[in-house]
């Protein structure tokens, strides 16, 4: 009975040690997508349905990774159980037919399978790729990277306009996995729950006038695409740095040696985007049409290339039944896509398609003001690091929104923006006299140079040390909100700040 039950205890702690070998990321608990989107709102300001989406997708495409790792775990440990037990049964003949020794092994293999039904053994869940579609400067980018922040994922962003296809001058489109890997420091396994962002692969879209010659920086890229999204094993051979050298001269250098990796990406995430310009008035004509139950003839549909319609970078909007008006990329189609110029084959690899919508002026403040590692921020902390205090009113961020909001750049357009208002302040006040710098709207004003061009060379408000008080009833002018910051920060009491607070009032 002792042998027996020793026999029990031998594969039971076998199959411990080999399931807390192997399930290190599938016991990691993923966030749900109620938590995926808190983490987003901190740092993406809108896009409430492109958050959405991506989270419940994210979470969606781990589950699918957990699930899988738990299955081989699961079949490994069976078939290192009945590996065992024949091992036993070998070496020990008289027990092989004992009742007790059955019911044990029995039991271990009931341990193993409780969170597998049978009925869905041979259940696989399908693999979803995203794409996002919306104008530049919308946020696309920074969605994916922040979900890799909160996943703790790898992520390699590729730019499509530097793929072409295999033995042509150019990237192959394997290099998109080779930056995953390095981005997982050489680590397969990591690699293989990363995520590869494919931005710009609109320009992938094959030109009308291709039709019967060999697009090799367009479809010739995405047929290469379509089993890496799908997913299977690709081989990569890379340098992996193995040591570090110094020459004579105390130089350090990395040396290198040549390796080939076996990547699997059935499990690594895909995130296609593009800006898509021209696709909402294709979307647009193509609503008309249905609305007015026009018929289009061959010859006119093959004229209907949106990629020509790029005649504005404001996004059309079409009006719902119900009355409201909605962006007219959130009605996209497979239909439209192909019409663009994807192939077929490359839309069906992407099931999830979800549209991020133009930034609004008040998206653009947020984004200057309150989100996360907000521009106002990182400019206060610059002009902190030597010894300017930079004061910019809320009017005046109001004002720096809708010029960005004109040029139709979104949030990448406020940096270009405060770089050109910045520039003579950024330029006078390092090494000077000057303490405090305030930024009101009427400086904003002074940008706009003519209708079309701004300035480069603005002149903010200067004060010195002594000048403080002057510095802070000039805030209170125009910002009462930011004058009583100021008089708590500076300590500041009595007849002043009651009024400021009339003022407020």
């Amino acid at each position: 009975m002792i042998r027996i039950g020793w026999r029990f205890s031998k594969p039971s702690q076998l199959v411990r040690t080999i399931a807390n070998k192997n399930s290190a990321f599938a016991s990691k608990q993923i966030p749900s997508p109620k938590e995926l989107r808190q983490f987003l709102d901190k740092y993406v300001v809108g896009q409430d349905v492109g958050k959405k989406v991506m989270s419940v997708a994210v979470y969606n495409h781990y589950l699918r990774v957990n699930d899988k790792q738990k299955r081989i775990e699961a079949k490994m440990e069976s078939e290192l159980l009945e590996k065992q037990r024949k091992n036993d049964d070998e070496d020990e003949p008289i027990y092989s037919g004992s009742s007790e020794a059955k019911s044990g092994y029995q039991h271990l293999r009931q341990r193993l399978s409780l969170d597998m039904d049978p009925k869905d053994e041979d259940l696989e869940l399908s693999k979803s790729n995203v794409l996002l579609v919306g104008p530049s400067g919308s946020g696309k980018t920074l969605l994916a990277s922040t979900l890799a922040r909160v996943l703790d994922v790898p992520i390699a962003i590729t730019d499509c306009t530097q793929l072409t296809q295999a033995g042509y001058i150019g990237e192959d489109v394997e290099v998109c996995i080779t930056r995953l890997l390095v981005g997982a420091d050489y680590d397969v396994a990591k690699a293989e729950r990363g995520i590869i962002v494919l931005d710009e692969v609109d320009k992938l879209a094959k030109p009308a006038a291709s039709i019967g010659t060999k697009d090799v920086s367009g479809e010739g890229v995405q047929q290469s695409l379509l089993k890496m999204l799908e997913g299977r094993s690709v081989e990569i051979v890379a340098k992996r740095p193995i040591e570090k050298k110094e020459d004579p001269k105390n130089n350090q250098a990395l040396a290198k040696k040549e390796e080939t990796f076996i990547v699997d990406t059935s499990n690594i995430l895909f995130i296609l985007m593009g800006a898509f310009v021209g696709l909402d008035k294709h979307i647009v004509k193509r609503i008309n049409s249905a609305r007015s139950d026009a018929t289009v003839d061959d010859s006119e549909t093959k004229k209907d290339d949106p990629r020509q319609l790029r005649f504005s970078s404001t996004i059309e909007k079409v009006e719902l039944p119900n009355g409201k008006k909605t962006s007219a990329l959130n009605l996209v189609t497979p239909t439209d896509l192909v019409s663009y110029g994807l192939i077929p084959e490359l839309i069906g690899r992407v099931p999830i398609i979800t549209a991020l919508e133009p930034l609004e002026r008040s998206d653009l403040y947020h984004i200057l003001r309150e989100c996360k590692n907000a521009l106002m921020q990182q400019y206060e902390y610059i002009f902190k690091q030597f010894g300017v205090h930079l004061c910019v009113t809320e009017k005046a961020l109001m004002k720096v929104a809708s010029l960005a909001q004109d040029e139709g750049t979104g949030a990448r357009g406020l940096r270009g923006i405060m770089e050109r208002l910045l520039l003579n302040v950024n330029y006078e006040c390092p090494g000077s006299g000057i303490s405090y710098v305030l930024v009101d709207e009427h400086v904003v004003k002074l940008l706009k140079q003519t209708e079309h061009s701004l300035a480069t060379h603005v002149a903010a408000k200067y004060y010195s040390r002594g000048e403080r008080e002057r510095f802070i009833e000039d805030v209170y002018k125009e910002d009462p909100k930011k004058g009583l910051i100021l008089d708590k920060i500076y300590g500041r009491v009595g007849t002043r700040v009651l009024q400021g607070k009339k003022r407020h009032e």
